[in-house]
């Protein structure tokens, strides 16, 4: 929830890392047990991030949470009815394409990664991985007793530049570009202008429509190539 709050984005991987790490403990060797285990947790932060993102669109939408609680299960009903037939379209019952080019399923291939390293040990990695987890961690400490030391003024974010490690340029670069937008636009309308209602005052709701409509359209696409 901290890092949702303060990047919009939940690291549903890295949290699927903290219960491979206890699963490695727990149950050593069991590859099995170690993704399956990490793949439920990251599905339940998802969706109980998901549920935290959409209160503040919500509120600007005029929807109490009563609403947007019945909003969710009609979302339920919906995706249950539309994405087992488009993924038998995507795939044709052949799943060999998942971890492909297309679809590289990047959370997924990580989660496989350090399953296969807690099992067999840190040996598997290569020596430089091992210094940059060493490095990272470190890294992270020194960032958050900072933000702690200065209450919150410390300007790096340690959530943040890790999932820029994470997460493509592309991505990061598009938040950047969307962020310094907004902030330009918060900085030269005029608080009376009614585009500062439209555009500032409104910027959520204005990026869930552009992430809503870029994820259905390459859904769409896919599907083009595919015929």
């Amino acid at each position: 929830m901290n890092s949702t709050g303060l990047t919009s984005i939940t690291p549903t991987g890295a949290l699927g890392k903290l219960t491979q790490l206890t699963y490695a403990v727990l149950d050593p060797g069991n590859i099995s047990t170690n993704l399956m285990t990490a793949g439920i947790n990251g599905e339940v932060a998802g969706n109980a991030s998901n549920l935290l993102m959409d209160i503040k669109p919500g509120y600007m939408l005029g929807a109490k949470p009563r609403q947007q609680a019945m909003g969710h299960v009609l979302g339920i009903i919906a995706g249950s009815l539309v994405a087992p037939p488009v993924f038998y379209i995507l795939f044709r019952g052949d799943i060999s394409l998942l971890g492909g080019e297309q679809l590289p399923m990047i959370a997924a291939k990580i989660w496989q990664a350090v399953a296969e390293i807690l099992t067999k040990g840190l040996s598997f990695l290569d020596v430089t991985a091992r210094w940059a987890i060493l490095i990272g961690a470190v890294l992270g400490l020194v960032f958050e007793f900072a933000k702690q030391a200065t209450h919150g003024k410390f300007w790096l974010s340690a959530v943040g530049i890790g999932l820029a490690f994470i997460l493509p340029f592309f991505t990061s670069l598009s938040m950047f570009l969307g962020g310094l937008i907004f902030w330009v636009a918060g900085k030269t309308i005029s608080d009376k202008s009614p585009w500062h209602r439209k555009i500032v005052q409104n910027q959520e709701a204005i990026c869930a429509g552009v992430i809503a409509g870029g994820a259905i359209m390459g859904i769409v696409v896919m599907l083009v190539e595919l015929q």
